[in-house]
């Protein structure tokens, strides 16, 4: 989960110009657009704890950029095509509320953070994927490396995968989910992930 904040830091922090490649400047865009809507929500909070409202607020500005089927698939990977579409479905809403349940909860860890964006490139024309580089400084004076992973469809780029220090969100989740799909069976992968939605949230 610490991981997941940091990745959080990166889409709500400061924002710095680069110079984009042109294949790729859709998805810069995609992800300085979500960034500046998020700092104009977190404006708001005043160093306040964030209120059930912000956190709303600021699920409506990054849910339409992160593409949670595409990312669901990648997580289960061979599981995926054992799983029924209904199951398919609900895993994809589930995983969607735990991401943005974590990246709401860490909203309150920002601590004077900074981000850099160093770049963007398309790294593949079919299907079209494209890559956004950043950095995250701590006030401490490191630095964490940040990729976001794009596709586009229907002329939309969307985020599917976040690596953060070298580390991949996707591949995370697709070790531990897949754990208990091997384990326990797809019906308790489903239950574990209920109970975690459902669970009160951390302060």
């Amino acid at each position: 989960m610490k991981k997941l904040a940091i990745t959080c830091f990166a889409i709500l922090l400061g924002w710095t110009p680069c110079v984009w490649a042109e294949g790729a400047s859709g998805a810069a865009r995609v992800v300085q657009d979500m960034t500046t809507q998020v700092l104009q929500i977190l404006q708001k909070k005043n160093g306040e704890q964030v209120t059930p409202a912000l956190k709303k607020q600021v699920e409506k500005a990054i849910v339409p950029h992160i593409d949670f089927t595409t990312m669901s698939q990648y997580v289960m990977a061979r599981y995926w095509r054992q799983m029924t579409p209904a199951q398919q479905q609900e895993f994809s809403r589930l995983f969607k509320d735990l991401l943005v349940r974590t990246y709401s909860n860490a909203l309150n860890r920002y601590h004077g953070q900074t981000v850099r964006i160093l770049g963007s490139q398309q790294i593949s024309q079919n299907p079209p994927v494209a890559q956004v580089n950043m950095k995250i400084y701590e006030p401490d004076g490191n630095s964490i490396p940040v990729i976001y992973a794009l596709l586009d469809e229907s002329g939309q780029w969307r985020i599917y995968n976040v690596y953060i220090d070298g580390v991949s969100l996707v591949l995370n989740y697709r070790q531990s989910f897949g754990n208990i799909a091997s384990q326990q069976g797809i019906p308790a992968l489903l239950k574990s992930l209920r109970e975690k939605v459902m669970a009160p949230a951390a302060a």
